[in-house]
């Protein structure tokens, strides 16, 4: 249940931030992220162009991944930010779904 929370999270947050809606106020953005960063401090970025079809991403971490996160990077939805409990988990979505010429990173 805690993932088709978070995956309907990431969605609703996907088309408020397409149709320019803020959807948290900075303080409680930055609440939200200190306890994710506690929660799931094991991260991964991706250009969301490459997620014209999330359905292979989104079955992986249904299927393999206990404990996940995900969210808008910034708020133009260039980019999505996985987060994992286990960095097990983070290492092996990386391996699987990240551009293989480049690791992003991004101030934060």
């Amino acid at each position: 249940m805690e993932q088709i929370v978070n995956i309907c999270r990431f969605e609703l947050t996907l088309k408020r931030t397409r149709f320019g809606a803020k959807t948290m106020d900075s303080d409680t953005k930055s609440a939200w992220l200190r306890k994710l960063d506690e929660e799931c401090p094991y991260q991964v970025v991706l250009p969301r162009q490459q997620l014209a079809d999330d359905s292979e991403i989104l079955d992986f971490l249904i299927k393999y991944v206990e404990k996940f996160d995900m969210y808008v990077e910034d708020d133009y939805a260039a980019f999505v930010r996985y987060c994992f409990a286990d960095p097990l988990d983070a290492e092996i979505f990386r391996s699987r779904f990240e551009p293989k010429a480049e690791r992003f990173r991004l101030a934060g």
